[in-house]
């Protein structure tokens, strides 16, 4: 059976993100972990319940089967998500965020960016008082558009790649694929889409997330797909990668895609 994965701290700020994991595992058959990283007293609080949620969205539904995972290994939060993701290998982690970007960033390290940067799966960031495709009182998911940026040949064959795997996870059939080119004087890297696939080629210019984030707004996408290098130069390191300062202005979900 496949596995996808839900962050959670417990506080019911991620309703969205957790809504988001139902409504997936749903579609794909999946059994879902929530995931809750203990580094201190046994928290209080309930784990958020699928079975209530599905409820709320069609009495007669069938429940999936959803675990509630208190993982303790680690003083670090990080590094105790890490460790119990590693134990329930998923194909999709599931995880909410403030978006912060600059000095707030700098101040407060986003748990579910530094999750991303640390999987080998992908993971959908959720951000707090963003868009969703999913609607949080009845379930369904809304995926009309995916925008993926391309940059190199490899990026943009593993975006759209991946693009296509979440429409098929979601059981989206009538989604478009806009391929976003930031025009930095190279060429747009060829890219081969499958037969039966809708897509469409964008141009932009300017700084590159800033480019980003403008065609998710005026696309109206739904989801944005990105390749992520994680951290590789110290700018990285304190002000966050592309992927992480999109996710602070785009105001809709990332799928951030790891790149081996």
């Amino acid at each position: 059976m496949s596995v996808i994965a839900h962050t959670t701290d417990l506080s019911g700020d991620d309703a969205a993100a957790f809504a988001h994991a139902v409504a997936l595992a749903t579609r794909r058959g999946a059994k879902l972990f929530s995931v809750h990283a203990c580094t201190g007293p046994a928290p209080e609080r309930d784990f958020p319940d699928a079975g209530r949620l599905l409820r709320s969205w069609q009495p007669e539904r069938e429940p999936i089967a959803h675990e509630a995972m208190l993982h303790q290994c680690c003083d670090d939060v990080t590094d105790t998500l890490l460790d119990a993701l590693r134990r329930v290998s998923p194909e999709l982690v599931v995880t909410a965020t403030h978006g912060r970007s600059g000095v707030a960033r700098i101040l407060s390290e986003s748990v579910a960016q530094s999750v991303a940067r640390n999987v080998n799966v992908p993971t959908l960031i959720v951000p707090l008082g963003g868009d969703g495709f999913v609607d949080p009182a009845s379930g369904a998911i809304r995926l009309g558009r995916v925008l993926v940026p391309v940059g190199n040949a490899d990026d943009a064959e593993r975006g759209l790649r991946a693009a296509i795997w979440l429409l098929e996870l979601a059981a989206v059939r009538d989604a478009e694929i806009v391929l976003l080119h930031v025009d930095d004087g190279t060429p747009m890297p060829a890219v081969t889409v499958p037969e039966g696939v809708a897509t469409r080629l964008r141009l932009a210019q300017g700084a590159l997330e800033d480019a980003i984030a403008d065609a998710a707004k005026s696309e109206r996408a739904c989801v944005i797909v990105m390749a992520t290098h994680g951290h590789d130069s110290m700018t990285d390191v304190l002000f966050g990668s592309h992927t992480e300062r999109v996710l602070a202005t785009a105001g809709c979900p990332i799928l951030s895609v790891p790149v081996p």
